[in-house]
């Protein structure tokens, strides 16, 4: 499973780092984030520097159709002559749908990403709706504009889903039929899964989501697809343990998990703490709950390099170079040619998980809210309900 840096606001050195430490493999850019002319230059010099890095750019175009509204911010993604806002009404026209891919399609050009991205529009709510027929209409058009243009890179075609719309299995398994039978399919697909709020941990980690987004990687993956994970952080192991070509993860909340309240302004408050990504935790503690809990229970600290950033407390850049460490070595343990054996180490590193969290719970350490347990139980009985759809 390979890991690329989500990149956003705030990109510094960060990436460069992650890619010459060889802790990512590729980076995902945002054009909300930087102009159009910084991010040809900027993706020029990491090609230059790191010619096995794999690049690639988020069209973002789930955003056009609430760009209309004064209260979204959608950056610098005007920038781009692709991008406009619409209307459902309009994108029901597949002229409408060819032009907006021929007009992003001749635009990716003068970009050196190793792979495209071809735009899409946002799953709000079902399956079974306006919003996927367009969507399918995307995905079962962007091959044939694309191989128009005699672009030669892999393709992978955008599906952004929220998480209700994972919920009904019929309508998801109906849709999932759809797009793997094209006749003219991509290399890929470009998937993120969204939650209300990028601070509602509890609608990414619940039992259903967790089984559904693991289950569309398998069912892309054994039809062929390359599969990459976007916002997809700590589930990125074992979205990979399903199939998955890759997860992507970077240094604010908006880059861990996607919602659409990335495109509204912030609304001020506090600097986020510094956190320590535990793999036996598999969830991240702060600066001084890790040094806490490490005296009663020393398996929370990973024994990887940037282990060493943590004492004293790290600048901030380089808490995204610890957890992109912690999260790759994850990948690594998980990994296996049989879907079988991952899914059981899964299983172990995740009642490993349970068992030192009653630990420390036994040692009387108050958590954080976010440094609790509430994950775990979602991701157990998300992989049971995994192994039991893909008949495991």
């Amino acid at each position: 499973m390979k890991l690329y840096a989500q990149i956003g606001h705030g990109l510094g050195d960060k990436v460069n780092k992650g890619l010459s430490e060889n802790l990512i493999d590729g980076a995902i850019f945002s054009p909300k984030d930087l102009q159009k002319s910084t991010m040809i230059e900027k993706i020029s010099g990491m090609r230059n520097d790191f010619s096995d890095a794999e690049i690639l750019i988020d069209p973002q175009f789930y955003v056009s159709l609430y760009s209309s509204s004064p209260e979204i911010n959608v950056g610098k993604i005007f920038d781009w002559d692709y991008f406009k806002s619409y209307r459902k009404g309009q994108l029901e026209l597949n002229e409408a749908i060819d032009k907006v891919l021929n007009e992003y399609f001749q635009e990716i050009v003068e970009f050196k990403t190793t792979g495209v991205i071809s735009p899409n529009i946002y799953i709000s709510q079902s399956f079974d709706s306006r919003e996927a027929v367009i969507a399918k209409n995307f995905i079962r058009q962007a091959k044939k504009i694309y191989d128009s243009i005699g672009d030669t890179r892999p393709l992978y075609t955008s599906l952004i889903v929220s998480r209700e719309t994972l919920q009904d299995r019929r309508e998801f398994e109906e849709f999932i039929n759809d797009i793997t039978l094209l006749d003219n399919p991509p290399d890929g697909f470009y998937l993120i899964v969204a939650s209300r709020s990028t601070e509602a941990l509890s609608d990414i980690y619940h039992t259903d989501v967790v089984a559904n987004w693991m289950f569309l990687n398998l069912s892309l993956s054994i039809n062929g697809f390359q599969v990459i994970n976007g916002y997809s952080d700590l589930l990125t192991p074992f979205l990979g343990v399903a199939g998955g070509t890759a997860g992507a993860t970077g240094w604010f909340s908006n880059l861990r998990m996607f919602s659409m309240d990335r495109f509204y302004p912030a609304s001020g408050g506090r600097v986020p703490i510094i956190r320590y990504l535990s793999k036996s935790l598999l969830n991240r503690v702060t600066f001084s709950e890790k040094d806490a809990i490490s005296q009663f229970v020393p398996a929370v600290i990973n024994g990887l390099s940037h282990d060493a950033d943590y004492n004293p407390e790290p600048e901030r850049s380089e808490e995204i170079l610890q957890s992109w460490e912690a999260i790759g070595s994850l990948n690594n343990e998980l990994e296996d040619d049989d879907i079988e054996e991952g899914l059981n180490k899964s299983k172990i590193l995740i009642q490993q998980a349970e068992q030192i969290y009653s630990e420390i719970a036994s040692s009387g350490i108050q958590l954080d809210k976010k440094s609790r347990n509430d994950h775990v139980q979602p991701l157990l009985e998300g992989l049971r309900q995994f192994k039991e759809r893909a008949e495991l």
